[in-house]
């Protein structure tokens, strides 16, 4: 074993630990923050008109209802954006897995990490704004739709 090999072979084992802990925990890390601050977090729903008399139910923030938000893991409290996003998830996108319940907990934070994936997105497990424009939305007259 050479010095270079050796001495970096703690630091390694440090990191695979890190990254052991954060896996095990559930702990969310900096994507979640640095998503924080560019979007508010989505806290209702808007029906968003796709055709004459046709919409799709999206995550909104807010009073304003806009659609520029995010959604991150968080198993404290239901939500109905989360529910919005978890229907459109399983009726539209194939999760027919997926719970919706409100929450994002495991589940959910999954799916939208491997929907991410399956549309050349960054995955990060976090609903935003480039995660809407390119997943299906649940539409009650249409099934799904894209906006």
């Amino acid at each position: 074993m050479s010095y270079r090999t050796s001495r970096n072979k703690p630091r390694a084992l440090a990191a695979l630990g890190a990254l052991a802990a954060v896996l095990t925990c559930g702990v969310t890390v900096s994507p979640a923050a640095s998503a924080a601050a560019i979007h508010p977090t989505c806290d209702r729903t808007k029906a968003v008109s796709i055709t004459s008399g046709h919409y799709v139910t999206v995550p909104a923030y807010g009073t304003s209802k806009n659609l520029t938000c995010k959604l991150v893991l968080d198993q404290d409290k239901s939500n109905p954006a989360v529910k919005a996003l978890q229907r459109s998830l399983k009726s539209c996108e194939g999760y027919v897995w997926l719970d919706v319940d409100g929450f994002y907990g495991p589940q959910t934070f999954l799916a939208v990490d491997a929907l991410q994936g399956s549309y050349g997105l960054s995955r990060d497990g976090i609903y935003g704004p480039n995660t809407r424009d390119s997943m299906k939305h649940y539409s009650p007259t249409l099934g799904c739709a894209r906006l």
